[in-house]
């Protein structure tokens, strides 16, 4: 490399450096203006993360310039913008000073976000950072998002007859969110023989009995893993969600970690 390319290089790498720890935003913007600014509003489970790396092909050794995130999440429901699949992915920065939100497997959101002109993924691409209301899911956001739309006339269900966030939730019979998760832990069976280690994100509906019907595994792990996720989750017993004081269906979706030793 002669001296002129080193030197770009480096201008370069410097630039970019500082770029990156520029991140500033100017308090956050109200409900009311992130629905009016964003291009779209969906609630979901991130599914799983990538790291993406661009390198300097000027520098003689590997240096990558840019670092983003490609997060994929599983939608619950959309508020705003056109979806063609309930696989959504999320671009944003690595959190290194860049705006970058730090999402967590497993977790659910409220996503608020711009389109993203993805060269590799077509479709349902999206990009947020910290400076947009993007937040773990919180029922008092929700409500704030529907009041909103509901006075402008825009909020549309998917499906009428199945709602995705009623106003009061299905909670499982035996000790709500704990047990839930007690119970899952007591009565999840190691796959025998398998290092099997992850999620098993598995969607339901939980009927006006609380009961649970049309279960569909929406990733999986592997077949053994992923038929013992079905079998546990056909136990489960709920009290039904509600609204306006009656009995609904609800769409509901749980991660169920595998992140026990495989059995003999």
């Amino acid at each position: 490399m002669d001296i002129t390319s080193k030197i770009l290089s480096i201008l370069f790498l410097v630039i970019f450096s500082k770029s990156i720890h520029a991140c500033t935003c100017m308090g956050e913007s109200s409900v009311k203006d992130e629905i009016e600014e964003s291009e779209a509003i969906f609630v979901g489970i991130i599914l799983n993360s990538e790291e993406l790396r661009k390198y300097d092909t000027l520098a003689s050794k590997r240096i990558a310039y840019s670092i983003r995130m490609r997060y994929s999440l599983l939608m619950e429901t959309a508020y705003k913008g056109k979806l063609t699949s309930d696989t959504v992915y999320i671009y944003t920065g690595s959190g290194m000073g860049d705006c970058g939100f730090n999402f967590e497997t497993g977790s659910k959101y409220i996503i608020y976000a711009q389109h993203h002109d993805s060269e590799d993924i077509k479709n349902n691409s999206f990009y947020t950072t910290v400076c947009y209301r993007t937040r773990l899911f919180e029922t008092g956001e929700i409500d704030e998002i529907e009041q909103y739309l509901k006075a402008q006339n825009t909020l549309t269900f998917n499906d009428p007859a199945i709602f995705i966030n009623p106003k009061t939730a299905p909670v499982f019979k035996n000790g709500g969110e704990e047990g839930l998760m007690q119970f899952i832990y007591e009565n999840l069976k190691h796959p025998k023989g398998q290092s099997v280690k992850g999620f098993v994100f598995v969607q339901f509906v939980v009927d006006t009995l609380g009961q649970v019907r049309d279960i569909e595994i929406k990733r999986g792990i592997s077949k053994e893993a992923d038929e013992e996720a079905i079998r546990v989750v056909k136990m489960l017993y709920f009290t039904p969600g509600t609204f306006l004081g009656k009995p609904i269906e609800t769409l509901m979706t749980i991660p169920i970690n595998f992140s026990l030793k495989p059995t003999d």
